[in-house]
């Protein structure tokens, strides 16, 4: 198995939650980058679906 070969998981909220508290009780150096990575890429996710939200109801707005 190639370690640079990336695949997809499908996790809830607190599934995630779960696994950044298991990895924040090991030593900083050898998790900082992976949790910094769960965290931007858990971030971006959660934003998406506010800006689509605000962007129909400005068009459902304009369009009456």
């Amino acid at each position: 198995m190639n370690e640079a070969e990336q695949i997809s998981l499908k996790l809830t909220l607190g599934e995630v939650n779960q696994v950044l508290e298991a990895l924040g009780a090991m030593p900083y150096r050898q998790v900082y980058q992976l949790i910094g990575k769960i965290q931007r890429q858990g971030e971006s996710q959660l934003e998406q679906p506010e800006s689509t939200d605000s962007w129909t109801q400005e068009v459902q707005t304009v369009s009456e």
